[in-house]
């Protein structure tokens, strides 16, 4: 009897369905690897503005020694960066003095629920806070958490002249 060399049709098949596996494997840990490195992004370019406001009082401190409360010019800040132009979302920033608090927030109403849980992981080790469009206002400050509603943005402080409660 002569042996054919080849493929049959049920090996095919097979080969096809455990290729079909994997690539839906890869699927779910590539959108959760996404997730991941637009939460870092996110919390690296928060530390970014951190210190480019710091850099910018620096330069400034004058100024703002005798009005503490002083507005920050957040294109001024933004020059203090060396890689502003490779910010994804550069709009979703912003830098606030609010009451004489400095803080660093990022909008998170575009991102989706995995990114504002990747965040609200990292909440504690980063020293992320949470509030709506305006800094938290109450110390302690409340830790960003994407289970709460009123999460609206997430905030970096940068430097306070307030004394933290005992």
């Amino acid at each position: 009897m002569k042996r054919r060399r080849g493929f049959t049709l049920v090996e095919l098949l097979i080969v096809i369905a455990v290729m079909g596996v994997l690539s839906s494997m890869m699927m779910v840990s590539s959108s959760e690897s996404v997730s991941t490195a637009k939460a870092n992004n996110i919390i690296s370019s928060l530390r970014n503005f951190s210190m480019a406001a710091m850099a910018y009082y620096t330069d400034n401190v004058e100024t703002f020694g005798a009005n503490p409360n002083k507005d920050i010019d957040f294109a001024t800040v933004k020059k203090y960066m060396h890689n502003e132009g490779n910010i994804p979302d550069v709009d979703s920033y912003t830098v606030t003095n609010n009451s004489g608090v400095w803080w660093a927030g990022y909008n998170l109403t575009n991102e989706n629920t995995s990114v504002k849980q990747k965040l609200s992981n990292r909440a504690d080790s980063a020293n992320l806070k949470g509030a709506g469009n305006t800094p938290p206002t109450t110390t302690p400050y409340p830790k960003y958490d994407s289970s709460s509603s009123g999460h609206t943005h997430v905030w970096l402080l940068i430097r306070s002249n307030q004394r933290p409660s005992e």
